[in-house]
């Protein structure tokens, strides 16, 4: 056998190490930014910056789950210039000013001249990001990116041919467009609105509820429809996003005005499905503004027209209908039940059956602990024993009887709320689930 040199052994300790570095996920540099910009200048690559908060919980699951990934780490270790900055200390102050970070976690793609090439705010799995990098490296080699057109915005041009081209490239990297659309539609003549083109970037891309594009779809609903395979589902696929954007936001904000217009524009644009929607947004709106009286309102109306009138039976079945057609892929070798296919067969396996069954219970619990915790009057609070009731009856779950001992605690009935709580404990400790919330609770009431 021939001796090893020392260089070798050297050369296979060093190859050994950086292996285990890729294998560890991603490398961020604790260098100053102006070196980060220099190495990313030399090396000619982009830069991915994740911008934190020392409390941010999502931030420091991505550090847990997603960047300490192989697959990540190979990626964006090869790729990529990475480095992480906290938004609230130093240079990060600026940073996060210069680039409008308003949320956490939020990554930066940013090329060697500080241009930024793509931000994605929120928390991405290691799935996601990696889908992410691979669009931006796609899109790197563009003669025009995404930032040479975003300072000719703001600089003013508005004309019909560079509105087009610059919401086609920020659809590729899933940018909101709504205001754009809007702006589109109104630089056109009313033949251009009508046309194919102008119909098919308003039904990809979004648009504003009170503008102009809405009311163009309107009129144009079964021209649009014909333009896509299966195109009265896109088109009301349309319609439903934009408008449960403008829920979201009306919500968020708290606004009565915006929250109207979205209960208006369902009703005119999806009138067979509105009404249950309006409904359970009320419950969300409502609790938003902190009037518990038209809570409580809608609740019963919602829940007592749409959720109590299904019967059980009914929702066993559709469970086992859909659980049905979901193992079908994996008896026909569609879907793979094995290697990385796995973990989601044995989730379906375990909790596929009750999948309509655990939303509608769910549904009436997060009503029902609402009653309890901010409804004092007891004819109102009785109102939300059927709830959990059927809640209970539908899937058997320690929070639901935890809520339902709260209830009868809060309606005066000591002795009912303990047995119940005793429930709660039991099955906790059954499903091996935390039980102190439970004991803690069962000791108050004693």
């Amino acid at each position: 056998m021939k001796p090893v040199n020392l260089s070798q052994i050297c050369f296979l300790a060093l190859m050994w190490v950086s292996a285990q570095t890729f294998s560890q996920g991603i490398s961020f540099r604790q260098d100053d930014w102006q070196n980060v910009l220099v190495q990313a200048k030399a090396q000619n690559k982009l830069i991915f910056v994740d911008i934190y908060t020392t409390w941010c919980r999502p931030c420091k699951e991505m550090d847990k789950k997603t960047f300490s990934e192989a697959s990540v780490g190979d990626k964006f270790n090869s790729k990529f210039i990475n480095y992480k900055i906290d938004a609230e200390k130093g240079f990060g102050i600026t940073l996060a000013r210069r680039y409008n970070v308003t949320s956490y976690p939020t990554c930066l793609f940013v090329d060697a001249t500080e241009n930024l090439v793509y931000k994605q705010e929120g928390y991405l799995g290691s799935t996601d990001l990696l889908k992410e990098a691979d669009l931006v490296l796609t899109n790197q080699s563009d003669s025009k990116p995404i930032y040479v057109l975003e300072k000719q915005y703001n600089e003013g041009k508005r004309d019909p041919d560079f509105l087009y081209e610059f919401i086609a490239k920020r659809s590729r990297y899933n940018l909101d467009n709504m205001t754009l659309v809007e702006e589109y539609v109104k630089a056109l003549t009313p033949i251009q609105q009508s046309s194919d083109k102008t119909l098919r970037l308003v039904v990809n891309n979004g648009f504003k509820i009170d503008g102009k594009a809405f009311e163009l779809l309107l009129k144009y609903r079964e021209k649009a429809e014909g333009l896509f395979e299966g195109g009265d589902e896109k088109v009301n696929q349309a319609f439903s996003t934009s408008i449960n954007e403008f829920f979201y936001q009306a919500i968020e904000t708290k606004n009565k005005v915006l929250f109207e217009k979205a209960l208006q524009a369902n009703l005119k644009a999806l009138p067979n499905t509105a009404d249950r929607v309006n409904d359970k947004n009320k419950l969300a709106f409502y609790l938003a503004i902190k009037d518990i009286n038209k809570y409580v309102e809608a609740a019963e109306n919602y829940l007592d027209q749409y959720v109590m009138f299904v019967q059980i039976e009914s929702i066993r079945k559709q469970d086992l209908w859909e659980y049905d057609k979901m193992m079908q892929a994996y008896r026909l070798g569609i879907r793979d039940s094995t290697g990385t296919g796995a973990p989601l067969y044995n989730n379906i396996k375990k909790n596929g059956r009750f999948t309509m069954a655990r939303l509608t219970a769910n549904e009436l619990h997060d009503v029902v602990k609402t009653f309890y915790e901010q409804v004092d009057t007891p004819a109102k609070l009785e109102k939300a024993i059927p709830w959990v009731q059927r809640a209970i009856e539908l899937v058997e779950n320690p929070e639901y009887y935890h809520s339902y001992a709260q209830l009868m605690l809060k309606l005066g009935d000591k002795q009912k709320a303990l047995d119940i709580e005793q429930k709660a404990y039991e099955l906790a400790l059954k499903e091996k689930i935390d039980t102190q919330k439970f004991t803690s609770a069962l000791e108050k009431m004693k």
